[in-house]
């Protein structure tokens, strides 16, 4: 089935209807238009005298809608010619727009506006791991999804190739060993470790304290790292090679739980964050991260998966110096430093926890309770072990797959729907396999069946379970729960107030956060945070925990806009920010510690609030070294107000920066911009860059350029040592205009010229999320409904949340 379907594009074209007559514009044409866009000048490419009228052709309706949407905007006819009578304008956007939009709604009754479309890779290892009730990754397995109108979502780039039918049967494999893991129970680790035992640190506590007295000699590495201390010991280093707690080995991967007791040490009263890899040998990643400190220890406690074959890695941060900028080797001798350490006490790890329940609970999940049972092996000396013995085995592999099929389906099953998946289990056992294995076969099966990697809609409005689907991978990104596919059942699914209250329900629910960070990770390009590197000389107090700190803050700010339901204009400007102790020191905001977020409260004057000035924002629209009004000003264009701009003209080289400090972006930009091809765009494009001009590279506030070579050197201190790596040079230039002459002088002006229509952003917003919704972009049919949805907002305080709820109950989001 799935190879007949990879022969597909799955993506089904509209059926043809007649075209609507063409609306009557040559006279309003030939008024305001055809001056420049005739045979002879043909202005942009474009004879309107000439122009024909086709939309059932995409190319041809397309340009119908930019024409309209030129005109709609004011951008056409240009400003210095003569405007048209206002009656004729009007006419003419209600000729074109009508034709439009009853082409376009004809075809999405017909065909649906969504075409077929697949479960993304994320939706597919959330959708598994709840199937199996597992948590190992799924998704790197798979290939990558290829976003359309911005999402992953969409059915336009969830293509299905041979290689995805290969990777689906990987995945599955891998997916149901981990169901059926651990075959024994594992012993249960209680460990309680010190580092004072540790190998790499007595041997590093017995380098002599001073330096030797003959210079010819000289140490290995350095001198003492660590200090022995009563109740644990300092550590004044975060080379990876040394803190590596090697007596904890994982004999098992699974879950741990974690505590570790520390205290900031000689840090003069300011907290010291500690960071928790799992590290094995070729590649760490952070599981955890606290910050302790000085006037009392404090014990953290997390759970996190552990792999065989990592290790835990403690690293302690901005250690080793002290209020003079000294390192540890600049002093005499180690017993005189007095500068900045972590007192790590103690360290205790236990686990796997899920040797705490007996058979796994995936087993009894996927076969049921009154199938397993655990066989006791203490005679033989060996761990408990499990078996799968039904009494009808036959039956029972039948009851087994047409109940795992009819959640994975997500739907009731049709008759005889999954028979192949049964029989191929039935003759297994019939050959003398055993039940977990003849019942793996159907369940395999399942997994890479159309069906389950398939939505299953149609044209016309979704029936409940269609509708419960939807919902759910719009707001949870996995399948719905017992309590949707009941209302389902019971067709109560499509009623309002049903609608409203399980919106509510599935958003406190934190199975939501899947939905703030694969939203938020496409609306806002969050997933690039890693696509450049910003210049070690330029940016050197960037690091990596900085760079979490910043999609942590965006990703706060978007749930806590959305549980409080603040105006989504929260998003231009808000008086609260959500920080961390690392970003709050980024952004020089005092008072805040700890490595949870938290609300703070912005004065009246900060040029922080809402997303614009987030750092994860201004490290993704620049490019590591310099700054471009032209991509941050793209971006906002794009993300925030919903009108991208169109590519460059070929042949239009790009403004290459100037690190070296002699000339502003703004210089080499206004020699790009008076060309006349790129004027018309750049003066859309440019303002909301020259207001962001204020943030470097990496969201900090500035008056003047970075440089290389020319400039001063700056007054920052970094681990309290002076810097050296860059200059300060050229004074930045904030000042801009809006295309419709309203000027500002920086980001706050800008900010405040924005909210004074903030029309696009809303319906940008509300288009965002109905086109990740219903894995489909705007069509012009479309723009009625979503100017519904934010008038519907609006009459209830214009929420986020309100927002959300709306697009569910629109017809758009219930309706194929």
């Amino acid at each position: 089935m799935l190879r007949a379907l990879c022969l597909t594009t799955l993506s089904l074209p509209c059926l043809l209807h007649a075209a609507p007559p063409k609306p009557a514009v040559d006279a309003f044409f030939g008024q305001n238009c055809t001056e420049c866009h005739d045979a002879d000048v043909k202005k942009g490419g474009l004879d309107l005298t000439a122009i024909s009228w086709n939309p059932e052709a995409r190319e041809n309706f397309d340009l119908w809608v930019k024409i309209f949407d030129k005109v709609r905007k004011d951008e056409m006819p240009p400003k210095k010619s003569e405007r048209p009578e206002a009656k004729a304008l009007t006419e003419f956007l209600a000729s074109v727009s009508k034709p439009l939009r009853d082409l376009s709604a004809q075809q999405q009754t017909t065909n649906g506006r969504t075409v077929l479309r697949r479960l993304n890779r994320n939706e597919y290892e959330r959708t598994v791991q709840d199937l199996l009730g597992i948590d190992i990754p799924l998704a790197n397995l798979l290939p990558e999804d290829t976003p359309a109108h911005g999402f992953d979502t969409v059915a336009e780039g969830l293509r299905i190739s041979q290689l995805q039918l290969e990777k689906y049967l990987e995945a599955a494999d891998e997916a149901l060993e981990a169901a059926m893991s651990p075959k024994e129970r594992p012993e249960l680790i209680k460990g309680h470790y010190s580092y004072k035992d540790e190998g790499s640190i007595k041997k590093n506590l017995e380098l002599p304290d001073e330096p030797p007295t003959d210079p010819k000699k000289k140490y290995s590495r350095s001198r003492q790292v660590f200090r022995l201390l009563p109740d644990g010991v300092a550590m004044f280093t975060d080379a990876d090679y040394m803190l590596g707690l090697g007596q904890f080995r994982v004999r098992r991967g699974g879950t741990f739980r974690i505590k570790v007791s520390a205290q900031a040490y000689q840090s003069a009263g300011k907290d010291i964050n500690l960071r928790l890899y799992a590290n094995n040998f070729r590649t760490k990643r952070l599981v955890a991260q606290f910050d302790f400190p000085e006037d009392k220890p404090r014990i953290a406690e997390f759970t996190a998966r552990i792999d065989n074959g990592e290790h835990l890695l403690f690293t302690p941060s901005k250690v080793g110096y002290d209020e003079d900028g000294k390192r540890l080797n600049d002093y005499d001798t180690t017993k005189d430093f007095k500068g900045r350490g972590l007192n790590v006490q103690w360290v205790e790890v236990e686990g796997p926890l899920e040797s705490q329940v007996w058979p796994p609970a995936s087993v009894v999940k996927l076969f049921g309770a009154e199938n397993v049972k655990t066989v006791d092996n203490s005679k033989q000396k060996k761990p408990e072990t499990y078996e799968v013995k039904p009494a009808d085995p036959q039956a029972e592999v039948k009851k087994v797959i047409e109940s795992f099929a009819a959640r994975a389906y997500r739907r009731p099953l049709e008759a005889g729907e999954v028979d192949d998946f049964v029989k191929m289990a039935q003759e297994s056992l019939t050959k003398g396999e055993s039940f977990s294995y003849a019942a793996q076969l159907g369940i395999r099966g399942v997994l890479t069946s159309t069906p389950f990697i398939l939505f299953s809609e149609a044209p016309g409005k979704l029936d409940d379970y269609a509708l419960a689907a939807r919902l759910s991978y719009f707001l949870w990104s996995t399948m719905p729960d017992d309590e949707l596919l009941k209302l389902a059942a019971a067709k109560q699914l499509s009623q309002p107030a049903t609608l409203r209250a399980q919106v509510e329900r599935m958003l406190k629910d934190k199975r939501s956060n899947d939905f703030v960070t694969n939203f938020t990770g496409q609306w806002l390009d969050l997933r690039s945070i890693d696509a450049t590197s910003p210049d070690a000389n330029l940016y050197p107090e960037f690091d990596e925990m900085l760079k979490r700190a910043m999609v942590t803050e965006t990703e706060s700010f978007f749930r806590e806009v959305l549980v409080k339901n603040l105006p989504v204009t929260s998003f231009i400007q808000s008086d609260f920010a959500m920080l961390n102790s690392r970003i709050a020191e980024h952004y020089g905001i005092d008072g805040v510690r700890g490595e949870q977020f938290q609300r703070v409260s912005l004065p009246a004057d900060s040029v922080r609030g809402g997303v614009l000035t987030q750092a994860s924002i201004l490290k993704i629209t620049a490019n590591g070294t310099v700054t471009s009004p032209v991509l941050r000003g793209a971006w906002v264009m794009k993300r925030l107000l919903g009108d991208p701009p169109a590519p460059p003209p070929p042949g239009v080289g790009s403004v290459e920066p100037d690190t070296r400090g002699a000339t502003t972006i703004r210089e080499l930009l206004d020699k790009h911009r008076h060309a006349e091809s790129c004027m018309g765009c750049h003066n859309k494009i440019d303002p909301a860059g020259f207001a962001l001009e204020s943030f470097d590279v990496i969201g900090g506030v500035r008056d003047r350029y970075r440089s290389k070579d020319k400039g001063e050197r700056p007054a920052t201190k970094i681990e309290n040592r002076g810097v050296w790596q860059y200059k300060l040079a050229l004074p930045v230039d904030t000042t801009g205009q809006l295309p419709d002459g309203r000027a500002f002088t920086g980001i706050r002006d800008f900010k405040k010229l924005i909210l004074d229509k903030p029309a696009d952003l809303q319906r940008c917003i509300a288009e965002k999320l109905l086109t990740y919704a219903t894995g489909a972009g705007i069509t012009f049919a479309d723009r009625s409904a979503v100017a519904d949805i934010v008038q519907k907002t609006n009459q209830q305080g214009g929420g986020l949340r309100t927002l959300v709820t709306e697009v569910v109950l629109s017809s758009t989001f219930q309706n194929k």
